[in-house]
């Protein structure tokens, strides 16, 4: 989820290219997602394999996101991998994502041919 349109087209663009998704949604708000994983929470076939998760976004943010998404996640039909995508350097912003052991890796943009293949592995 990205509040930029930008980023999320060219992230759509450049995994589509890869071939590694049969089928992507975008979101600009992190509310809207986790609306969509609580209403989705025992369909295992409409859960996502993996989040793209920028931290800054208007509304409710990438870290009020992982707030709320860490108490309920366990409750999830699936396992998600959660990927902090940001242009953020701040390694205080990386140390705090470390704090969150769902979240799988830490990505800065751009993102790159090489991200979108290890995240397919």
């Amino acid at each position: 989820m990205d509040d930029d349109p930008i980023h999320q087209q060219i992230a759509q663009i450049m995994i589509d290219r890869q071939g590694i998704s049969h089928a992507m949604r975008t979101f600009s708000d992190a509310q809207e997602v986790l609306d969509y994983l609580h209403g989705h929470e025992q369909h295992r076939d409409k859960l996502p394999d993996v989040i793209l998760l920028d931290l800054n976004m208007p509304v409710m943010d990438g870290w009020d996101f992982l707030e709320a998404y860490a108490g309920f996640y366990t409750n999830l039909s699936r396992s998600i991998q959660i990927y902090v995508l940001t242009s953020s350097i701040d390694e205080n912003d990386r140390e705090r994502v470390r704090s969150y052991s769902f979240v799988k890796g830490y990505l800065t943009k751009p993102l790159s041919k090489e991200i979108i293949l290890s995240l397919a592995e």
